[in-house]
């Protein structure tokens, strides 16, 4: 007998045609394959590594934002793997306006590159640690273990990276550094496996933790890198249920001003319009994207709603840039690096430009605290 026909298989269902239909995508995406031969088994003479420049920004310029000025802002960073590293174009436009964010969170690829951000890195400094980062310095594939996995059934399989290859990266460049030592506040949303809950990492929660094992719970994503142990249960990325976590800037707030910098939601949350897929060859599998990150919009636009003017959404890079294989591409070719960290530094920018044409008076509301939450 099949499953049963709830509503949940149906998802599952349509996930599955969404992951299949992925998979013939990327089954004749050679760059893909490409950049993951050259990082994860590079051969000798052949595979000459290229190191991306640092220098990415332009000459500083101050360009100070009167409506935050001497004002609690928060800044909420969404997943999106390699395409995450924008955050650091965002942290310059940040500098360049004089605004220092009192409360940073973050889940996967953005829980990683904002880290950085709340450790007290400048974007410069940011910029200068991630680009000379070679992929086995952040990347370590377990292929000895491998066949151990087929010969038990997977048994003790998670993933195909274990990420302390990250985690000894954090820790070479901060030592023991705590989270609850960062000088900007940190949250990081993940997912207990075992018990099926939402917890948060960071300065308010688990002060006493390694900003190194924070930021490797935050991007543990099975099957390609492994849940990690905490305290007998499996933690994951939280972003497989929420991508853009609101709920630390209502339960530690008040603040003036959220920004959000969105790298995997639809631009200005507003998926494509796919009236008549149906009578579209493969329209079932343009459906299933839609229907596999709907309730990740829908939570955001819940936020929006909660916190009204007080929110400011920045689509730092373009979110088609996470879909399907590019989103791993992403994460192991570094050389477009550069290119996305000036990307999100003119997107958020621009934004910016916008808050400064509001006078210094116009943001007296805040948004208040709200540790009960509505959400």
């Amino acid at each position: 007998m099949g499953p049963d026909p709830d509503i949940y298989n149906i998802k599952h269902g349509f996930e599955g045609l969404d992951v299949a239909g992925r998979r013939l995508r990327n089954s004749v995406d050679f760059e893909l394959l490409r950049h993951a031969r050259r990082a994860l088994l590079p051969l000798p003479l052949i595979d000459a590594r290229q190191q991306p420049s640092s220098d990415v920004f332009p000459p500083f310029r101050k360009r100070t934002v009167p409506a935050l000025t001497g004002r609690r802002v928060a800044v909420v960073v969404s997943g999106g793997g390699g395409a995450a590293v924008a955050v650091i174009g965002a942290a310059r436009a940040f500098e360049e306006a004089s605004v220092e964010p009192e409360l940073i969170c973050g889940c996967s690829g953005g829980g990683l590159f904002s880290s950085l951000w709340a450790a007290g890195l400048s974007a410069q400094e940011m910029a200068e640690f991630v680009l000379s980062w070679e992929p086995e310095r952040y990347l370590d594939p377990q292929w000895l273990r491998f066949p151990r996995f087929v010969l038990t059934a997977l048994r003790g399989f998670s993933g195909v990276m274990k990420g302390e290859a990250v985690e000894r990266l954090f820790e070479d460049r901060f030592g023991s550094l705590a989270v609850g030592e960062l000088p900007i506040p940190l949250a990081t949303i993940v997912y207990n496996t075992d018990l099926g809950l939402i917890e948060y990492l960071g300065t308010h929660t688990t002060p006493e933790v390694r900003l190194g094992r924070v930021v490797r719970i935050t991007i543990a994503l099975p099957p390609f890198i492994e849940a990690v142990d905490v305290r007998g249960h499996l933690y994951v990325d939280g972003g497989v249920v929420e991508l853009l976590p609101m709920q630390p800037v209502l339960d530690h707030g008040p603040f003036d001003h959220v920004v959000g910098l969105n790298f995997m939601l639809p631009e200005r949350l507003t998926p494509d319009d796919i009236t008549g897929w149906h009578r579209k060859p493969m329209g079932i599998v343009v459906a299933s994207r839609e229907l596999q990150q709907a309730y990740h919009v829908e939570f955001a636009r819940r936020a929006k709603r909660e916190l009204g003017d007080g929110l400011t959404i920045i689509d730092a890079a373009d979110p088609r840039l996470c879909r399907g294989g590019w989103l791993m591409d992403l994460f192991i070719d570094r050389s477009r690096w550069p290119e996305l960290i000036r990307t999100g530094y003119e997107r958020t920018t621009k934004a910016l430009k916008q808050l400064r044409r509001r006078p210094s008076g116009s943001m007296n509301g805040s948004i208040p605290s709200s540790a009960a939450g509505s959400r």
